[in-house]
């Protein structure tokens, strides 16, 4: 690996405070190649995670199961701890307010086991990405206050120049704000994946209007509008080409989700020629 690869983003949960985190290949597969660990089923490999410049050293696992009694199951690979390692300790330093209301909820049930939700507008996240280095990654924590400040921030920019600022690399001229960085960096990071999955070419006309002139041009568009969801999830983002994007901003049409449409004002409906992740 020589350059630096989003994996997967995970909502903060109990079992991220004390266990571990999984990552599930058959949700996650257009950008299961970012993790170039060929793992058998039932294999464990150690790896490094880095964490606010401190290193930990931690388990990386296929998880076996019978072939044969699943023969459509998929790999699920999880990164292992223990709840008094360093790194568990520190995570639930980082996401106390996600560690108090767990813990607290959890008291309450009799169940133990039964998995609780942080409420959505409390929700914290961890963004995974590869390093230059074999068998390193690096996680990112992006707080419930900093999503809060950037949301702050965002409210102030229509939708369409929101999506050209989150587009943007960290050394454009735009003054980047601290709370907004994780962010943008983690929405451009799975934007990128996306465009690559789908060989830039536009979701909706299935044109790649970059390769005439040796190109690569491809918009991002967030489903729910980023500046209210402020949800960089891949369920919430999809590929198009400027064309569709500008026209989408200029009608605010309604994307039908189940049936994958766009219904414009004007009674015309558009629906999307490849899809591989919605």
């Amino acid at each position: 690996m020589n350059e630096e690869l989003y994996i997967y983003k995970k909502e903060i949960d109990w079992s991220v405070l004390h266990l571990g985190i999984n990552i599930p290949v058959n949700i996650q597969k257009i950008f299961h190649d970012n993790l170039q660990i060929n793992l058998k089923r039932g294999e464990i490999r150690k790896i490094n995670i880095l964490l606010d410049g401190e290193k930990y050293s931690v388990k990386i696992f296929n998880i076996f199961f019978d072939e044969k009694k699943y023969p459509t199951h998929k790999d699920l690979l999880q990164i292992r701890y223990t709840p008094n390692s360093d790194i568990s300790k520190r995570l639930r330093d980082i996401f106390a307010n996600s560690y108090n209301y767990l813990a607290i909820e959890k008291s309450k049930l009799k169940n133990k086991r039964k998995p609780i939700n942080v409420p959505q507008n409390q929700r914290e996240y961890i963004a995974i990405y590869t390093t230059p280095i074999e068998d390193e990654f690096y996680i990112e924590c992006i707080t419930n206050i900093e999503i809060s400040k950037a949301k702050q921030e965002f409210l102030k920019m229509s939708e369409n120049d929101l999506e050209m600022l989150l587009a943007k690399e960290e050394n454009s001229e735009i003054i980047i704000k601290t709370a907004t960085t994780k962010i943008r960096k983690l929405d451009r990071s799975i934007g990128n994946a996306l465009k690559v999955a789908y060989n830039f070419k536009c979701q909706i006309c299935e044109m790649d209007i970059g390769k005439l002139y040796g190109a690569k041009v491809l918009d991002t568009h967030h489903i729910e509008y980023f500046s209210v969801s402020m949800n960089n999830n891949a369920s919430n983002i999809m590929v198009i080409c400027p064309n569709h994007h500008s026209i989408i901003h200029a009608t605010n049409p309604i994307f039908d989700k189940k049936n994958l449409i766009f219904q414009y004002p004007n009674g015309y409906n558009e629906g999307l020629k490849l899809n591989l992740h919605l």
